[in-house]
């Protein structure tokens, strides 16, 4: 007998036009171990790269959820993490962070952080801000931490990082991408809408580079997005891309050999006559495969070589207000003892798994939800058990579609739906809330 979760498609959008997709986007851990491609030269170059399986699980280990939050657990690893240039090993981090089910937009933008978290890829490793945690002192790049001009990452930092995920481990072993998580988006072919790679801390999804290019028209051609970033026609650094006019102790040093255009992250800024497909923020309001009634979305930005551009991943700023204890640094996030639901197995499962397709929606539900078993013919058996194993409902059916009503049940969580057709069983779930 063979036994697979199906995954589970998601229709239901609520009022705000938002479907699930914060919840089945996650990559689970299912067993496997992180594991990577360790740099043991000593000087990190000609490189000498030797493989290692960790004893950190790989992946999201849980993901909880009420009504407004999403809360992600991970230690920031992933399996054969790429062969970065510099040395040292990622480690487990012990991450977790909370992202909004229901973005907001402020009047007021948040800064999004130059250094530290910005994100998290669906597989549970952070992104990482524009800088590479130093800028200019006045002597040269040696300041540490944020200061006027801050070194821009992917010019300091692009070429040590692997091509996986376009991430590298710092000195304390976090794991972490800057730029073009390949991966996540390479098994989609360029004529489809991307995937989405992993979400902001104000809740927005982030996707791989191509999407409609109208953006609420999910007829039309898919497209590579076009950043609105360039770099400033200026040789000398005198004042910072909204027109801010700096003291001279501000100064940044001339534009010249040493210091090309683009050593800074203040050396680019946003236009609209740029023609850029996406705003300051490096998103739009769009139509999504995930999101067909539209939502905010950034994307992964890339120029026409497929080389990673300026910003990556989001602009200088959020265009939602972010989680404060994301991006600050020392916060201890934790999940609520009562009202909210965890699970540590996916909601959806990679479509390689899959042998016929099972829908339930909406999921989550209040308890009152379709199931479409659009692959399977004949007689079907329909069992649901909660996750101590007993069984709340059973039916059996011969057509397929089938409505359940499981509100009477009192306990809310992870429910296993047991399909048994032609002698073969089929597994998927639903969240009751």
């Amino acid at each position: 007998m063979k036994n697979y979760f199906i995954a589970i498609i998601l229709f239901f959008v609520g009022l705000n036009g938002f479907t699930q997709a914060e919840l089945e986007n996650w990559i689970m851990n299912e067993g496997e171990y992180a594991s990577y491609w360790e740099n043991t030269a000593a000087n990190g170059n000609p490189p000498n790269y030797v493989f290692s399986t960790s004893t950190t699980l790989a992946n999201v280990s849980r993901v909880c959820y009420d009504a407004t939050y999403v809360w992600v657990e991970a230690d920031g690893m992933t399996t054969e993490m790429g062969q970065y240039l510099n040395p040292g090993a990622p480690t487990a981090q012990g991450y977790m962070y909370r992202f909004p089910r229901t973005p907001t937009v402020p009047a007021t933008k948040t800064t999004s952080p130059l250094g530290g978290s910005i994100g998290l890829l669906n597989n549970g490793v952070p992104i990482f801000g524009l800088s590479n945690g130093h800028h200019y002192n006045g002597s040269g790049n040696n300041g540490n931490g944020e200061g006027t001009w801050n070194v821009e990452v992917y010019l300091a930092e692009g070429f040590v990082l692997d091509s996986t995920l376009g991430a590298h481990p710092q000195q304390q072993g976090a794991y972490h991408s800057h730029a073009k998580p390949y991966r996540l988006y390479a098994s989609t072919s360029a004529s489809v809408h991307s995937p989405i790679v992993g979400y902001a801390f104000d809740g927005y999804p982030i996707y791989g580079p191509y999407g409609y290019s109208t953006a609420l028209d999910a007829s039309s051609a898919v497209t590579q997005m076009a950043t609105g970033y360039a770099l400033r026609n200026i040789t000398t650094r005198t004042t910072l891309p909204d027109g801010t006019a700096l003291s001279v102790s501000e100064y940044g040093p001339a534009v010249n050999s040493t210091y090309p255009i683009g050593t800074y992250v203040e050396d680019y800024q946003w236009s609209a006559t740029n023609g850029g497909d996406l705003d300051e923020y490096n998103g739009r309001f769009c139509v999504t495969p995930e999101y067909p009634s539209g939502t905010y979305a950034y994307f992964i930005t890339l120029d026409a070589n497929g080389t990673p551009e300026f910003p990556y991943y989001i602009g200088t700023e959020y265009y939602g207000a972010p989680e404060v204890d994301d991006i600050t640094m020392g916060a201890t996030i934790t999940v609520p003892s009562s009202g909210v639901s965890c699970f540590t197995d996916p909601l959806s499962i990679d479509p390689l798994d899959k042998e016929a397709t099972i829908n339930t929606f909406p999921n989550p539900s209040n308890g009152i939800f379709n199931l479409k078993l659009p692959d399977l013919t004949g007689t079907s058996l329909i069992e649901v058990t909660n996750l101590a194993g007993q069984l709340v409902f059973s039916k059996t059916i011969t057509s397929n579609e089938v409505l359940i009503d499981l509100s009477t049940e009192k306990s809310l969580g992870i429910f296993v739906i047991k399909i048994t057709n032609n002698g073969q069983s089929y597994f998927t779930k639903i969240a009751l809330q």
